[in-house]
């Protein structure tokens, strides 16, 4: 294993870590001295690989368990700090209304619909929503805890288990797969939400207004937008950023794809405005909800960039063709790598395309282009 990727690890290690202890007084030296780092180092790295310092990251892991218990019992809100790593509840109290909108005992009393949640779990559970029920292998890797809530109504060939829903007694079901719509019709109401409809300004707002949750959608795309210019203007502001061109690459099995602005390639073009190439850039004005493009490894010349995101699936057949591309005069002359501009990004938080995580994004790739 590369020292890159045994770096990840023991950092991935420690956020692991944190989930397991948030009763816990966790400093960022008990962290470091896990990771075997001095604690500067530490939290350069993690902020690299997790998008967040570890102290924020930590911070956010709590009060999504504090929503959780408050929910789930009827424990006192100075319990209930205790069991997420807050002696002082008057403190638990004004960091959890920066992080909610809400004091505890408001978000404890708010009416909260029984939803099942197909898809878009992550932007209920952003706006304080907990779904009764989700489809499992729907729901990134940015709420690791959201089996402890909602019951996984997955079920064969892609289709949710109608009876699963139905016993859930749901006052809402949420997809985005329109020919799901006449059978979960007949279960309750049903809302189909457009796949393609930008994340953060459409999806997140739509379902906001379905729930009662506007002020909560303005209030963290406020937070949001404030994150991403203060990000850009630190780009603007470093040695070596005037070439702002950027490109995305997964590798797959021999598949190899460049990405436009819709997905992985959100953080970058939307989120911190650089500037795809320029074939990416004209495929994606002639066609509004494209995707990606398959490409041979020959035709890298042409999704020319100053930096290169490689987005690589952790198998061993992947890792055998991103070795051989390595090899080849196509590469070599890529201007990324020519300038030594090329960041592996994991394919496990880079794949979601949800509000959350794709502020996760917007800051990992940020703190690869500062690191520079």
């Amino acid at each position: 294993m590369s020292m890159a990727g045994e770096a990840r690890q023991r950092i991935e290690a420690t956020a692991a870590y944190m989930e397991r202890h948030l009763d816990e007084n966790v400093t960022r030296e008990t962290l470091a001295a896990l990771a075997g780092m001095n604690p500067e180092h530490y939290s350069r790295l993690f902020r690299k690989y997790m998008g967040a310092s570890p102290i924020d990251y930590l911070t956010g892991l709590r009060m999504e368990r504090a929503k959780t218990l408050m929910r789930q019992s009827e424990a006192p809100i100075a319990v209930i700090a205790r069991q997420v790593g807050f002696t002082d509840p008057y403190y638990f109290s004004r960091r959890f209304r920066q992080a909610v909108g809400l004091p505890p005992l408001s978000y404890r009393r708010k009416p909260q619909q029984r939803i099942v949640a197909l898809d878009y779990y992550e932007h209920f559970r952003l706006l304080g929503i907990e779904p009764v029920g989700a489809d499992g292998s729907m729901v990134s890797g940015s709420f690791p805890d959201w089996s402890a809530t909602a019951l996984d109504v997955s079920g064969f060939d892609s289709r949710p288990d109608a009876e699963r829903i139905r016993a859930l007694k749901p006052d809402l079901i949420v997809t985005a797969r329109e020919e799901l719509e006449p059978a979960l019709a007949a279960i309750g109401k049903t809302v189909v939400l457009n796949m393609h409809k930008d994340p953060v300004y459409e999806q997140l707002r739509a379902i906001a207004s379905l729930t009662g949750r506007n002020e909560e959608a303005d209030r963290w795309i406020a937070a949001y937008e404030e994150r991403a210019a203060r990000l850009r203007q630190k780009l603007s502001a470093a040695a070596g950023h005037s070439d702002r061109s950027a490109a995305v690459l997964r590798i797959r099995g021999n598949l190899l794809q460049v990405y436009g602005t819709l997905n992985m390639g959100y953080p970058l073009y939307r989120s911190l405005l650089l500037e795809p190439p320029e074939k990416i850039r004209l495929q994606s004005l002639c066609n509004h909800y494209f995707h990606s493009s398959v490409i041979a490894p020959e035709e890298l010349p042409y999704y020319a960039a100053h930096h290169l995101f490689v987005v690589l699936q952790p198998d061993s057949a992947s890792r055998q063709v991103w070795d051989r591309i390595r090899t080849m005069p196509a590469w070599r002359q890529f201007p990324a790598v020519r300038n030594g501009n090329v960041y592996e990004v994991d394919v496990r938080r880079w794949l979601a395309f949800d509000p959350i995580s794709i502020m996760r994004q917007m800051d990992e790739a940020a703190s690869l282009l500062l690191a520079r």
